[in-house]
């Protein structure tokens, strides 16, 4: 049999072996190394016995899953120690949460254990560790049906196994088995410690028509100084998600009588979403856009013919009618292309017209489930940076280069950290998501890469990924929670322009079909500003904070009255102001503005008063300077006008 490596090597062998001695085969080294593997893109213990022709992943302390490896078999820890010390528990799933670095462990037990017992749970998972080993074994459904008669979780786990794979991976350690289709590794040796951290629940598949089962939160690693790195690294998450900043700067809020997932911009966050409007509407102004204003709904049949019905169906607000009596139906829009086709169809158009840059500042709704809801970055009602280029199909590299100049330069100005850029391609054997014409997608596949390849973009291929209607460009980000969310995208669209009818007279007075391209500059407003506050903790650049400068009187009347005159003049020139008068110690006063994150306090006491001055101090400085009122009003104003 032929074994293809990683590194896309491969090894002959005559004879079925198991993992490991496939590892000892190419280097002695690495039977011990190999804590689990991947065959054919499916997790097996280092135990399963590989008898055809396979491509073969080693997992090591080298490879990108030997963490999560880890973390699972010591969720089946966990899971072996609770039925140890509890009589008749029936286990459920071993999980790992990748943004969360932390395993699960979920059960069934009565009575149900309570906190108390956490500390006994983590004794008996330091001595299974230390002693112990875990035995693999492949079976038919039957036998492991028969194994797991009287716990109804791992037959369901057992079916499903083997609906995918034709087999049941079954883990067993001092007589307590599971199923497992993620990684386990056998030598426990590999786990240094394994911290159990907290006891919640989780409903059964995550339905709550299901039995509410108990669960366990724990982290482990090879190391101590590995664990408490990724402690580390989990607490710079939490403090950058933009909920937990959102609690000091009071950007935005929810309402549950409003509705889940429909969020409320309060004055801070309508303050920054109006700034960063005013930029993209200026910079659309710079490359030649027009601005259009489109309903927020939509007939059924609009989105009928535009296909989104048919594809995007379950993600949109169900149909309603026009009024009582009515037949009308009609839908709170979920995209704006085909407004924007029809703001295009209200005159015949020239190829002198073209290139067509249509820009709209779009709300529209999509009902996400209700357990995907997270914050501003997944939400039901949004405004989208939205606009449809329409362009001869010679136009179509240089405006794609036009779109992506733009683009790089609004994400440059806020200093976006970008994780990589994908362009997304139809998966040709997906004959239900994709609009079947071969001849469009070759066409629009192979100019789409010309122009990055052009552009010496560095990209990431993604086949099945994109549109129905086209591939795309997508910059993509890392969230706080470690999500993979877009920020931008650009999409190339020869489909929708044929469904509508659209055309242009050409040169020869003979009537053709447009180019329709899809921009995206920053996403949502929602989603962006949530990446916003995660990249900068929440320290906003100058021009962008709601409160631009913190204005902390000291003594006399006489000072207040001055810090009122310098909010007035600096008010004149639209600087955001506030004047604190709480009758509060000055230390207090600094440190509360600091936690608020104001780039600029100026304390005003009897010398800044007789000499017209200013006393500023700069966010996450001590240092503080003082300088007369016009020339900092200049400072700011130079720095707000830049961008800074």
């Amino acid at each position: 049999m032929k074994i293809k490596l990683l590194d896309g090597s491969i090894k002959e062998f005559d004879q079925a072996m198991n993992v490991k001695s496939i590892a000892e085969a190419i280097a002695i080294s690495l039977k011990k190394a190999t804590a689990a593997a991947k065959v054919n893109g499916r997790y097996v213990s280092v135990d399963y016995i590989v008898g055809k022709d396979s491509t073969l992943e080693l997992i090591t302390n080298k490879h990108e899953d030997f963490y999560k490896t880890l973390n699972y078999t010591a969720a089946f820890v966990t899971g072996v120690a609770i039925s140890e010390l509890f009589k008749d528990v029936k286990l459920a799933k071993v999980l790992y949460k990748e943004d969360e670095l932390e395993y699960g462990i979920t059960f069934e037990v009565e009575p149900r254990i309570g906190l108390e017992e956490m500390q006994n749970i983590q004794n008996r998972v330091n001595q299974i560790i230390k002693n112990d080993s875990i035995i693999s074994r492949e079976m038919e459904l039957k036998e492991a049906e028969e194994l797991f008669n009287d716990n109804e979780y791992q037959k369901h786990l057992a079916k499903e196994m083997f609906k995918t794979y034709g087999e049941v991976s079954v883990y067993t350690l001092n007589g307590v088995s599971i199923v497992s289709k993620h990684p386990i590794v056998l030598n426990l040796k590999n786990i240094k410690v394994a911290e159990v951290q907290q006891l919640t629940g989780e409903y059964w598949l995550n339905d709550s028509d299901n039995i509410m089962l108990q669960k366990i939160h724990g982290m482990a690693a090879e190391s101590i100084e590995t664990l408490t790195a990724k402690k580390d690294i989990l607490e710079d998450r939490r403090s950058r998600d933009h909920r937990i900043i959102n609690k000091t700067l009071k950007i935005f809020g929810f309402d549950h009588l409003v509705g889940p997932g429909l969020p409320l911009w309060m004055p801070n966050g309508t303050i920054i979403k109006e700034q960063i409007k005013n930029f993209i509407k200026e910079k659309e102004w710079e490359y030649d856009y027009i601005n259009v204003t489109t309903p927020v709904i939509g007939t059924v049949e609009l989105y009928k013919k535009s296909g989104h019905w048919d594809h995007y169906g379950e993600d949109m607000f169900q149909p309603f009618n026009g009024g009582s009596g009515s037949d009308e139906q009609f839908i709170l829009r979920p995209m704006n292309c085909p407004h924007h086709v029809a703001v295009y169809k209200q005159e015949q158009r020239s190829y002198r017209d073209l290139p067509l840059r249509i820009a709209e500042h779009a709300l529209q709704h999509r009902y996400e489930s209700s357990g995907s809801l997270t914050g501003l970055e997944r939400v039901r009602a949004m405004e989208l940076t939205d606009s449809h280029i329409f362009v001869r199909p010679d136009q179509v590299e240089a405006e794609f280069k036009s779109i992506y100049k733009m683009i790089n330069e609004v994400l440059q100005t806020f200093n976006i950290q970008i994780d990589y850029l994908s362009l997304s391609l139809r998966d040709p054997e997906d004959k239900v998501k994709y609009y079947q014409d071969d001849k469009m997608w070759d066409e629009a596949e192979a100019a789409l890469e010309k122009v990055l390849k052009d552009l010496k973009i560095d990209y990431k291929k993604c086949i099945g990924e994109a549109a129905f209607y086209g591939p795309k460009l997508d910059i993509q980000i890392k969230t706080a929670q470690n999500h993979e969310i877009t920020v931008s995208t650009i999409q190339l669209d020869f489909l929708l322009p044929k469904k509508f009818d659209v055309t242009y007279v050409d040169q020869n007075q003979e009537f053709k079909a447009p180019i329709m391209i899809h921009r995206g500059v920053i996403g949502t407003y929602e989603r962006f500003i949530a990446t916003l506050l995660e990249q900068t903790k929440g320290v906003l650049p100058l021009w962008l904070a709601p409160n631009q400068v913190e204005i902390i009187p000291v003594g006399s009347e006489e000072n207040i009255e001055y810090a009122q005159k310098i909010r007035k003049y600096l008010k004149k020139d639209f600087v955001r102001t506030h004047v604190d008068l709480r009758d509060e110690r000055l230390s207090y006063k600094i440190r509360d503005a600091q936690t608020s994150k104001i780039p600029y306090q100026l304390v005003i006491g009897d010398q800044e008063r007789k000499d017209d001055s200013v006393t500023y101090r700069q966010y996450g400085s001590e240092q503080q300077t003082t300088v007369k009122l016009e020339e900092f009003k200049n400072m700011i104003l130079d720095l707000i006008c830049n961008k800074k």
